[in-house]
């Protein structure tokens, strides 16, 4: 009987990486940690590699004292861990676009990723796609809440030669829900004005500050609209976003016939990690508490306001223009939150950001790694210097 399986856990410090650390803690029959990299947390990547004993420790930013004997510092070690030998899962939680040449190195490799970090697949999609087929064994699995309910739903009918990662055929539409953020039932002129503490103060999910962001001015959404069209390739018109406030229902798939099959469940990132690590199996686990149908309900649902979240129709614009327009979408995103968070730029100017970027930068070309990390740095300048 072969050992427990190896998993190269990207952003260990961060929310994701602590979470995957509590299911596989449930799980040490069946996975292990064969190597570990974080941002800048160097005290919490140091009691992660004191418990699980990786092979290949990294810690991507952070000097000072010197490391301890073995560790890597630096990007690089991003692609190491992905690269692991020891590794057959790379579970991908790197926050933003920084997490791209990983999975790309770890498809390439032939690895199944576990992939938390979307930005992959917004900015790289079509070089992702080349990089499965071309490995003979490279493997993407959505762990975003919203993506694994869609592969839970979609059971048995995934697979083929069609476009996209995990191809799909027989589907009429998808929707994605969307909790709204906390300023679901705010007026336009109020969410302009929001302040960092109220873009914070997520009412449903706990999470790191960018995503929390994201999330309160649907950027998220938009992100995940491409996530989507790119893993299973359907096409745009056909994926929906609607606001569910309780995020009991995490997505909804209709079929050909009409029909309709949801996944539902507690808001925790707990199963879906454990649904991409153990894929296409379901493990036995007791970790997350038992859903009741009757103490969660009632379940609402209700359309986007796009005019008072207006970046959720520039992503997905963005993803229907192709080439590097998703990427520029994604860095502006990324500069214009990092903005918000420093204090240099409102809530209300992200939008109006992010739409200066793709006015200026949205024809470039994506046909390649080069163009996509030069769109990607350009987007990021512009939104430095927007006033």
């Amino acid at each position: 009987m072969s050992g427990p399986t190896g998993i190269a856990l990207l952003g260990a410090t961060g929310s994701i990486g602590e979470t995957a650390q509590r299911v596989v803690s449930r799980h040490p029959d069946r996975f292990r940690f064969a190597a570990m990299t974080a941002h800048g947390n160097r005290p919490a990547l140091e009691i992660a590699a004191a418990r699980w004993k990786p092979s290949l420790v990294g810690l991507v930013n952070g000097g000072g004292a010197p490391l301890p004997a073995g560790w890597c510092h630096g990007r690089e070690c991003l692609v190491q861990a992905a690269t692991h030998p020891d590794a057959a899962i790379v579970l991908n939680a790197v926050v933003g676009a920084a997490g791209l040449e990983a999975t790309l190195a770890a498809v390439s490799a032939g690895k199944r990723v576990a992939l938390a970090n979307k930005e992959s697949l917004v900015v790289g999609g079509a070089l992702m796609e080349r990089a499965a087929r071309a490995s003979g064994g490279g493997q993407v699995v959505p762990v975003d809440s919203e993506h694994s309910a869609l592969l839970q739903c979609l059971a048995g009918r995934v697979g083929g030669d069609g476009p996209g990662l995990l191809p799909v055929a027989g589907v009429r539409r998808f929707i994605i829900t969307a909790s709204g953020g906390p300023f679901r039932a705010w007026e336009s002129e109020r969410i302009r004005g929001a302040r960092l503490e109220d873009a914070l103060n997520h009412p449903t999910w706990s999470m790191g500050r960018k995503i929390t962001v994201d999330s309160a001015s649907l950027a998220n959404k938009a992100l995940e609209v491409i996530e989507a069209h790119v893993l299973f390739g359907v096409p745009y018109d056909r994926i929906e976003v609607v606001v569910h406030p309780q995020s009991i229902v995490h997505s909804m798939v209709e079929f050909e016939d009409g029909s309709v099959i949801a996944q539902l469940g507690v808001p925790s990132m707990e199963l879906p990690v454990l649904y991409a690590l153990g894929y296409p199996d379901r493990l036995e686990d007791h970790g997350v508490p038992r859903f009741d149908p009757v103490a969660s309900s009632p379940l609402t649902f209700e359309p986007v306001r796009h005019d008072a979240f207006p970046t959720l129709g520039l992503g997905v614009a963005a993803g229907r223009r192709g080439g590097a327009a998703p990427a520029v979408f994604n860095a502006a995103n990324e500069a214009a939150v990092s903005r918000f968070l420093d204090g240099s730029l409102s809530f209300g100017g992200i939008p109006g950001a992010i739409e200066s970027a793709l006015t200026r930068l949205g024809d470039r070309s994506g046909d390649d790694l080069p163009a996509l990390l030069a769109a990607d740095a350009a987007a990021r300048i512009l939104v430095q210097e927007f006033r």
